[in-house]
């Protein structure tokens, strides 16, 4: 065995997880779902007249980065150099680091990427982080695309004050070994729609500023957008690459999976709010699952099942059992009043009403919230058909 949801190797194939030839409990995506989700996103951008850049953090799938590049995302988006390298040997050519690069081990490998012809762009916040940036890439007679980073207060990283952000584009100006690119935000943090429109409105207006300052050059590149805002963001900048020759850059990472709670109420609040999201066909499907059998039945309407904190993700809401099958099919069974109460290492504990007629080995599909820290769990992701056939085995780089 490779890992912890490999398969019998004895198994015939196709290999069906419904017929317990998986070893449970596994992390699944459905190849239909994702198809349409990577189409779903590039059609919105494209009709928002914007780039887009998913970000790579979510998944760290090298077949799912090649599937988003050949959809048409302008490139990939990721959160630290050693992301940068998988993506680019996904064969990325355009990378953000939306993030402050900080450290010589990590500032090696963007010389690597940089050299060998990667269009790259990281963040900076801080007049020191940028002359020992400067310091370094000088020395090897490189240029590295510095974005100023627009934070807000309480928020993450990121200058608070537009003049800061001016008297840092000033030092990076005029600094050997960077070159002032554009502007990054991240918008995820904000609680309302009128502060996250309003937060844009300053991002676009200190790039605008760049410009006509001649701190810039002819273009900048104007990034942000995470998955729950991304079509304000778009809504806020649809014509600015028209008017004024900014590169707009969205950076959703989420979206490619989808999930079963948090993302999936973001976006029925997306497609509630934007006629652009409503005008695209369809609309994000959950692609994510996880499998796991229930495990014991140690106490009347209380399920253990054999998967847990080491195997879906729990931060932003409890996993949710979504289909119960037995001997290969389907059991037809309302789960609606069935709820996840606990998670601890390799077991969670659901309860279910009483006419639910469970038996240890029933194998459950569960959706999570947040599918982020359910990706970084594992070291491969099983790519199935819709009756959960295995197509592809996804490795993971995280």
């Amino acid at each position: 065995m490779k890992h912890k949801a490999d398969f019998a190797r004895t198994a015939s194939k196709p290999v069906s997880l419904l017929a317990e030839q998986l070893h449970l409990p596994a992390a699944i995506i459905r190849q239909s779902a994702l198809h349409n989700n990577i189409r779903w996103m590039q059609q919105f951008a494209d009709a928002a007249n914007v780039a887009l850049a998913p970000h790579g953090k979510t998944t760290m799938t090298e077949s799912i980065f090649k599937q988003q590049l050949a959809a048409g995302a302008w490139g990939l988006t990721v959160a630290t150099a050693y992301q940068a390298r998988v993506a680019a040997r996904a064969g990325a050519k355009r990378i953000i680091i939306a993030n402050q690069l900080v450290g010589k081990a990590n500032m090696e490998v963007v010389a690597e990427l940089l050299a060998q012809g990667t269009e790259l762009y990281c963040c900076v916040d801080n007049a020191d982080n940028a002359a020992s940036l400067a310091g370094f890439f000088n020395s090897k007679q490189l240029n590295l695309p510095c974005l100023v980073e627009l934070g807000t207060p309480a928020g993450r990283c990121g200058l608070r004050e537009i003049e800061q952000c001016l008297s840092l584009a000033n030092c990076i100006h005029q600094l050997q070994g960077l070159h002032l690119a554009g502007v990054e935000f991240y918008e995820g943090v904000a609680k309302d729609e009128a502060s996250v429109r309003l937060w844009i409105q300053q991002a676009r207006q200190l790039c605008l500023q760049l410009l006509q300052s001649n701190i810039e050059t002819k273009t900048a590149l104007l990034t942000g957008a995470g998955s729950v805002w991304y079509d304000v963001v778009a809504d806020e900048l649809i014509n600015v690459q028209a008017e004024t020759g900014i590169q707009v850059v969205l950076r959703p990472g989420c979206y490619v999976s989808h999930d079963h709670q948090l993302y999936a109420a973001a976006q029925q609040q997306v497609q509630q709010r934007s006629k652009l999201a409503r005008q695209v066909p369809g609309d994000l499907q959950p692609a994510l699952e996880v499998a796991a059998y229930i495990q014991s039945l140690p106490e009347p309407g209380l399920a253990v099942l054999g998967l847990g904190k080491r195997d879906i993700a729990f931060d932003a809401g409890m996993p949710q059992v979504l289909k119960i099958y037995r001997d290969g099919r389907q059991l037809p069974y309302d789960l609606s009043q069935c709820e996840s109460k606990k998670i601890m290492d390799q077991h969670t504990y659901w309860y279910y009403p009483a006419e639910l007629q469970l038996k240890v080995g029933d194998l459950a599909l569960l959706g999570s919230s947040h599918p982020c820290l359910t990706f970084d769990k594992w070291r491969t992701i099983w790519l199935v058909d819709d009756e959960y056939q295995l197509l592809e085995a996804m490795d993971t780089y995280f």
